[in-house]
């Protein structure tokens, strides 16, 4: 089965849900926050203002007990927590695979193309031994989020999952 945002956001944990969720609403920008404000109404039947208004740390709860929300907010909660996290996976990852970045954030100006499947696979075998599994497993899932030259990652994810 393809993997989708909304299935990988449903099978985390519900403190790493919470997590992701507060640093979501700590550091997100107006606009991510805005969807989330109105899918937040709408899925716990309240009205929007009442949302907006609501403290950070009901957000967060809110936020993680939704388990069907817009993919674009899931992969921003996902990043922005991977980010937060369990920046040295990210790092150690993009090192291995010598691509330029700062601070986990790839360069904009890297041609993903001129990464072939069979390093990116070798990378994420090599990162799924390191010592934060659980942070490496959830880094390489984003990764097959983003398709392009992550998708052949799946192929080496532990199955059962």
């Amino acid at each position: 089965m393809p993997v989708s945002a909304n299935r990988v956001w449903r099978q985390l944990p519900d403190e790493i849900r919470v997590g992701a969720s507060r640093v979501f609403w700590a550091e997100s920008k107006g606009t991510e926050k805005q969807v989330l404000f109105a899918t937040l109404a709408k899925a716990k039947n309240l009205r929007e203002v009442f949302v907006r208004k609501s403290p950070i740390e009901r957000l967060a709860n809110w936020t993680a007990a939704t388990l069907s929300l817009p993919d674009q907010i899931v992969d921003d909660l996902l990043k922005l927590y991977l980010l937060h996290e369990h920046r040295a996976v990210i790092v150690s990852f993009l090192n291995s695979l010598e691509i330029p970045h700062s601070a986990g954030m790839i360069e904009q100006d890297f041609d993903l193309a001129t990464l072939t499947k069979e390093r990116v696979q070798e990378s994420a075998r090599s990162l799924l031994t390191s010592a934060d599994r659980a942070g490496a497993e959830l880094y390489l899932k984003y990764l097959v989020l983003q398709g392009g030259p992550w998708a052949g990652i799946e192929e080496v994810m532990p199955t059962g999952e």
